[in-house]
């Protein structure tokens, strides 16, 4: 028997209303899905599930702050898994604080049938 992938533990997600809709790829964007507690914990790479340590604070509404930096903007896309098109980008924290301006790769993807909303799926330090 085959071993299967252990299940992820995403944690908690949340889908939001954006205050005000980005154009991103040529898609207007009004609603994000946001995984909060894997963008704050990370994934234990052993065992799939969010790590203990936090390391950040982001709120959601923080989050919606990184997304508003796509608005106008045109990305290749990483990868497609079919109607989802997966991206990864560098992009400074315009969060006040201590990462503010900092590096972070966000990685997050959009889906063809979905085109007005954005999956935030992580932020990773980019230092």
């Amino acid at each position: 028997m085959a071993n299967k992938k252990p299940e992820m533990d995403r944690g908690k997600i949340e889908k939001i209303s954006l205050k005000r809709s980005i154009s991103f790829n040529g898609n207007t964007i009004d609603t994000a899905i946001i995984e909060i507690d894997h963008i704050n914990h990370g994934l234990n790479k052993k065992t799939r599930k969010l790590n203990i340590k936090r390391r950040s604070s982001f709120t959601v509404r923080d989050i919606e702050k990184f997304i508003m930096l796509l608005d106008g903007e045109e990305v290749m896309a990483d990868d497609y898994k079919g109607k989802i098109s997966q991206y990864s980008i560098r992009i400074n924290c315009p969060i006040k604080g201590k990462f503010f301006d900092k590096e972070f790769v966000m990685i997050f993807d959009t889906h063809y049938d979905k085109e007005q909303e954005i999956h935030t799926i992580t932020l990773i330090p980019g230092w």
